[in-house]
This record gives C-alpha cells, structure tokens and sequence, in this order.
C-alpha cells in the first residue's frame, strides 16, 4: 500500500484516536518508514514502541505492510504469502509488456538503473491498486493537500524527520540521506490525489512523470483493481484493518520487546 492505504487501514482501525488522518493530521509521521527507507530498522526497533502518538503510527504501518507481505496471522515463517503476492499472478504475466512500451516510448530516467525483478514489480502493482480503489471511489481532497502541502514543507526544512533519525539512531546511509528528497518530491508534485501512488510508481520503477506516463499507469492501475474485483479488494483492507486493530491477536508480536523481530519484507527471499 502506499499513504491512502496506510490512512484507511489505520482510521478503521482507530488504534490512534488521537490523531484524525482522514483530515489530513500527521499523515507523513504515519509514512516515516517509506520516507526514510527504513523498513528493516523499523521492524527491530520501533515495532514495538508505543511511548508517543508517532510511535503508534509508525507501529501501525509496518503491521499494514507486514500483513500485506506476510499474511493476516504470522507464522514465524520468512515465506511471502501476504495478499498483494496471492494476487501478482494476474500482472506478473504482463511484465514484457510494460517494461518494453517503456523503454520503446523513452519514458525511463537516465539514471533508471536495471528492471525491477518481475516478483517486486507485480506485487508492487497489486500493493498499488488498492490506492488507487480508494482514490476512485472517496474524498481524499484533505489527505491530499496535507500531504503535497506538507511534503513541500518538509523539502524546505526537514528538521523535523532529521530529528527523528537523530532521536532513534536509524542508521545513516547515503540512501537514507537521498531518498527523503526522492519520497516526498514526488508527493509534492502531485496535483490531484491518485498521482501521489501513480508518481511513487513512476519514482520506484524509474520512469519519468509526464502526464502521458501518469495516465499510462493509471490505466494499469484501474485494469488491475478491474480483474481482481472490488470486493475482494475491500476484503482485502478490512483483513489488514482486523490486524493492525489487534496484532497480537494475529501473532505479530507488539507486546513483546524480546519477539519484535519481523524480517523486512524488501530483504526476505
């Protein structure tokens, strides 16, 4: 999921009752592991931390993305079995065709790099279609401009996430350095609330965000919400929903300081 995923799964859930995401409250806070790259850092050490407000929003991403790449109940086991990998089948089969319409009509950077893997391609597409169900079909406007509004400000002075990095040590890396300004440039050129996913799939798969390309994966987007159906992508959100509500009841170990050790997905074979 990318940050309209995050903010519905995490106002169903009302774990933070404190903080109203859907008006566009503290939205970045809830997306620091993708704005910092940390996935890996945060499911060792801020798994389990529920000291503060962003604590507890930063605890309901990865639960929401672990639950997405692992399954609704973990199992212990390093085995991606989540729903977005389930479902990859149907776009894995595609990928020729996107990536040569995209090398063929010029729209990939010049310092794009190599092809996602076929696996993270596909489930990143699926992952990426349940924004772009919500964006289809509810009001995101104050989400929206919270974000683009607040990613701009944070590109101005980025006190705010570097504090939080000095705060809980996350390791410096020259990605972790870089990649804040890749993450929220992006969000902040958005116009309207489907390109923020649309423009952080372009930013992941190196293309560039011309409207013909925004359109493009759009459309890709829509086909895919189109062949798995609606209603088994709403199951989808409320079964993510059921476990970021209540972890522990699904065996993700939030409680346990000692336990909170949930491989990063990014990293698992």
């Amino acid at each position: 999921m990318y940050i309209l995923g995050h903010v519905e799964t995490a106002t169903r859930s009302e774990v933070v009752r404190s903080v109203d995401l859907r008006a566009g409250e503290r939205v970045l806070e809830l997306m620091l592991p993708d704005i910092l790259n940390c996935h890996d850092w945060a499911y060792e050490h801020s798994w389990y931390r529920h000291e503060s407000a962003r604590d507890q929003l930063i605890v309901t991403h990865m639960v929401g993305d672990a639950v997405v790449h692992y399954g609704t109940r973990w199992s212990g086991e390093r085995r991606r079995r989540g729903w977005a990998y389930v479902r990859m089948g149907q776009v894995a089969r595609r990928y020729e065709t996107f990536w040569t319409t995209a090398e063929q009509a010029g729209w990939r950077r010049p310092d794009a790099g190599e092809r996602d893997s076929r696996r993270g391609w596909a489930h990143s597409l699926v992952e990426y279609a349940i924004d772009q169900l919500l964006a289809d079909t509810g009001d995101w406007t104050e989400v929206f401009e919270a974000c683009r509004d607040g990613a701009r400000a944070t590109l101005r002075d980025p006190d705010w996430v570097d504090t939080y990095v000095h705060q809980h040590t996350i390791p410096d890396s020259s990605l972790s350095r870089t990649f804040p300004g890749l993450y929220l440039g992006a969000v902040s050129r958005a116009r309207q609330p489907d390109e923020i996913h649309l423009r952080g799939l372009a930013l992941k798969f190196g293309l560039v965000e011309t409207d013909e390309v925004l359109d493009w994966l759009r459309t890709w987007m829509r086909d895919i919400v189109s062949g798995i159906g609606r209603e088994e992508m709403e199951r989808a959100l409320a079964s993510i929903t059921e476990v970021v509500a209540e972890p522990d009841a699904y065996a993700y170990p939030t409680s346990l300081k000692a336990a909170a050790r949930i491989p990063d997905p990014a990293r698992v074979l």
